[in-house]
């Protein structure tokens, strides 16, 4: 039987991963690296197509599609938000997301988004502050 190409395999991050790839680079230096690429796609605004995101609701909860493109790579986010998962032990919002290369249709990454996302959100308020904050602000 032939072994599938190094092609073929998705990389796959998964929570415990990215836990470890965060403390191994460092929270606070994984976080200036992150807001750099976030402040670099803001000066690409223009090339990204930004579909809004498609929601299923239901009384107990949201699932959210998030789909984005800038034309050589296509990604999504799955969130969802379910309160009522607590009562289980479950979280109450979790995602993960898709990155794939737009000339093959291939998948690139599955990654969880869960922990992710809150660092996108930290690293997104840094770039808003150092364009928004009062001169003089830390």
């Amino acid at each position: 039987m032939t072994q599938p190409s190094r092609l073929a395999i998705v990389p796959f991050v998964s929570v415990d991963r990215m836990m470890k790839l965060v403390l191994a680079i460092g929270v606070e230096r994984f976080l200036t690296e992150l807001a750099a690429y976030i402040e670099e796609d803001f000066r690409r605004w223009e090339l990204f197509d930004k579909t809004p995101r498609i929601a299923s609701h239901s009384h107990d909860g949201v699932i959210e599609l998030m789909p984005t493109s800038d034309g050589k790579m296509y990604g999504f986010k799955y969130v969802n938000g379910h309160p009522k998962n607590m009562r289980e032990g479950r979280q109450t919002v979790t995602a993960f997301g898709v990155l794939a290369d737009v000339g093959s249709g291939y998948p690139m990454l599955l990654t969880e988004m869960t922990i992710l996302t809150a660092l996108r959100t930290a690293a997104t308020s840094a770039v808003a502050a150092k364009y928004l904050a009062p001169k003089g602000s830390r």
